[in-house]
């Protein structure tokens, strides 16, 4: 079984002229498998487990997710059409990743 995941990228200038740029992509992964790449020969996520109309997707100690002040443990599940952010807490830019799960085939 893969999920399907939409990935939307919010990257915002510290600098000027303070620009920001948005991507969004659509994967599929596997159970086990890591994605998104960190840009230093890494990966932001791993998709854990796939459940019921959900998964459990773990994220890398540079990221944190939005909303939630010092997490217990990196991992959380997502559901079906609902999005969870995650922004990066060290880098020369402003960077947030949603991730959405679109469906499980």
């Amino acid at each position: 079984m893969k999920a399907v995941i939409e990935i939307k990228e919010l990257k915002q200038d510290w600098n000027p002229p303070f620009q920001k740029k948005t991507e969004l992509k659509e994967i599929e992964v596997q159970e086990g498998s890591m994605f998104e790449s960190n840009g230093n020969g890494g990966n932001i996520f791993r998709l854990v487990k796939i459940g019921k109309d959900r998964v459990l997707v773990e994220y890398d100690a540079g990221y944190t997710n939005k909303g939630h002040v010092h997490p217990t443990n990196r991992q959380l599940w997502i559901e079906k059409n609902e999005a969870e952010s995650f922004s990066m807490l060290w880098g020369n830019d402003g960077v947030t990743k949603t991730l959405t799960l679109k469906n499980l085939i």
